[in-house]
C-alpha cells in the first residue's frame, strides 16, 4: 500500500486524518500478509507521534517490534516518570526474598524514624510509600529537598530519605490521602535496600537489572538515584520488564497482586493530584489502573475488573499490561514539552495511540474477546481528547484536540 507519513507533510485536520487511517483499515485487512498488518498501518500512519518504537507481547515473549523515524528499540530513552513502575518491581523483589513486608513500618528500618503515637509519620508502611498514601506532600507532581537536585550524588540513600523525613511536606495521616510526588518512592528505594544491607544502586541491580539482562538500563545520580524520574532505558529492556511481569517471573503472583490493588479505593485525593486521577485514572504500587473510555465520571467498577495497568511517562513513554489477558504492549517515545502550554500533549498523544491500536494488538495475540466496536476509530480517539482537556481543566490550554495535535510539532525528539 502506497501511504506513508508523507501523506501528512502538510497541515491536516486531526478528523480528516484520522478518519483517512479508519478507512484504510478494510484495506489493511484484506491485503494483509499477516495478523499484525493492521496495527502495522495504524502505527505508520499516526502522525502526532512521528518517532516511536511499538513492541507487545505475552509471558512468553515479545510478538511484535515496530520502528518509526529515528527511534528505534535500541534507543536510549528517558522514561520520565514511567522509572516508578521498575523500581517499585524491584523494591517487590525485596519483599519477595523476606527483608521486610509490604507492611513494614518506616521506623522499624530507620531508627531516626519517629515511633511515637502522637507523630503521624510513626505509622507509614512501605506500602503506603509505594502507593503514594504515605502523607508526604508536594504542590505538583515533583517534589523537592537538596538531596533530590543538582548535588544528589553527595547523599547516601539513607541520608536523602533522612532528609525527605525532616524537611518534606508531611500533611496527611498514613493511608487517608493519595498526593503524587517523587518523595514516596524514594524513601521506599532507601527503606528496601536499608533493610536488605545494600546499597539502591545495589537494590536495582540484583532484583531487576541482572535477572533480566537488561544491559542498556540505569538511574542517573549515582549512589543516591533519582528512583521517581532518573531511569533511561531502551524499549527492548522495558520489554523484558514487562514481559516478566505478566508471567511472574521476578516473585510469585501474590507480590504482583498485592502490586495491583486499587489504592484509592475510599482514600482522598490531594488538590495536587486530581488532575492526575482525572487524566490517568486509579493508582496502584507505582502504576495507574488504566480506565477507558475517558470518564467523565468516578472510577468504574468495570475499569477495576479490566485490571490494565500503566506506567505513563511525562515524555509520551506508554507501558501497559494487560493482566486479565496476560498480554503488554508499550509505546516507547521521548519528546521533550517546550513550554507550560504543551506541557501534557506527548502523554495525551500516547494515550489516544493506545485507545487506537489494542485492540488490534489483542486481535494479532488471538486474546481479543469482544468486537470492535463503532466508536473505536476518529470518533473515539477525538472523543477521548476533547473529554481529557474538559476534565482535566486543560481546555484553558489546549482549544480543541486539533490544538494538541498542533502544539506536538514544536516538540523536541530526545533520542
Amino acid at each position: 500500500m502506497a501511504c506513508s507519513l508523507a501523506s501528512f507533510a502538510s497541515p491536516v485536520p486531526l478528523g480528516t486524518a484520522l478518519a483517512m487511517i479508519f478507512r484504510l483499515l478494510p484495506l489493511l485487512l484484506l491485503s494483509a500478509a499477516d495478523e499484525w498488518e493492521p496495527l502495522r498501518g495504524i502505527l505508520q500512519l499516526y502522525f502526532p507521534i512521528r518517532d516511536m518504537a511499538f513492541t507487545a507481547g505475552t509471558a512468553q515473549g515479545r510478538r511484535f517490534t515496530f520502528e518509526k523515524g529515528k527511534t528505534k528499540t535500541s534507543s536510549p530513552l528517558p522514561m520520565a516518570s514511567s522509572s516508578k513502575f521498575p523500581v517499585a518491581i524491584a523494591i517487590a523483589g525485596v519483599v519477595s526474598d523476606g527483608h521486610l513486608s509490604f507492611d513494614t513500618f518506616a521506623h522499624e528500618v530507620f531508627p531516626w524514624w519517629s515511633s511515637s503515637n502522637s507523630d503521624s509519620r510513626s505509622r507509614v508502611t512501605l506500602r503506603h510509600l509505594l502507593s503514594f498514601t504515605s502523607g508526604f506532600y508536594w504542590p505538583d507532581a515533583s517534589g523537592f529537598v537538596p538531596c533530590l537536585g543538582a548535588n544528589a550524588s553527595q547523599y547516601s540513600p539513607e541520608a536523602c530519605a533522612k532528609e525527605i523525613y525532616q524537611q518534606a511536606p508531611f500533611e496527611f495521616e498514613p493511608g487517608s490521602t493519595w498526593s503524587y510526588n517523587s518523595f514516596h518512592l524514594q524513601v521506599a528505594g532507601a527503606m528496601a535496600a536499608s533493610a536488605a544491607k545494600i546499597s539502591t544502586q545495589e537494590l536495582l541491580q540484583r532484583y531487576l537489572i541482572k535477572p533480566l539482562r537488561l544491559n542498556s538500563t540505569q538511574w542517573l545520580g549515582g549512589e543516591n538515584p533519582g528512583l521517581a524520574g532518573n531511569m533511561m532505558t531502551t524499549a527492548d529492556d522495558y520489554d523484558r520488564i514487562l514481559r516478566a511481569f505478566v508471567g511472574n517471573e521476578l516473585f510469585p503472583e501474590a507480590i504482583s497482586t498485592e502490586m495491583e490493588r486499587d489504592y484509592l479505593d475510599g482514600v482522598k485525593v490531594s488538590n495536587a493530584s486530581t488532575f492526575l486521577v482525572t487524566l490517568l485514572g486509579h493508582y496502584s504500587m507505582c502504576n495507574y489502573f488504566e480506565c477507558f473510555p475517558p470518564k467523565l465520571q468516578s472510577f468504574t467498577e468495570s475499569c477495576r475488573k479490566r485490571n490494565i495497568h500503566m506506567d505513563a511517562g511525562l515524555f509520551g513513554y506508554y507501558p501497559m499490561v494487560d493482566r486479565s489477558k496476560g498480554m503488554y504492549m508499550q509505546i516507547a517515545t521521548a519528546t521533550m514539552p517546550t513550554s507550560q502550554k504543551t506541557f501534557y500533549a506527548p502523554t495525551i498523544a500516547s494515550m489516544a495511540l493506545r485507545l487506537l491500536s489494542k485492540f488490534w494488538v489483542d486481535r494479532a495475540l488471538g486474546v481479543q474477546e469482544e468486537e470492535m466496536e463503532e466508536n473505536r476509530g476518529i470518533d473515539a480517539v477525538w472523543n477521548l481528547t476533547e473529554g481529557l482537556l474538559q476534565k482535566s481543566g486543560l481546555t484553558n490550554t489546549f482549544s480543541s484536540a486539533a490544538a494538541v495535535w498542533a502544539g506536538l510539532k514544536q516538540e523536541e525528539l530526545m533520542v
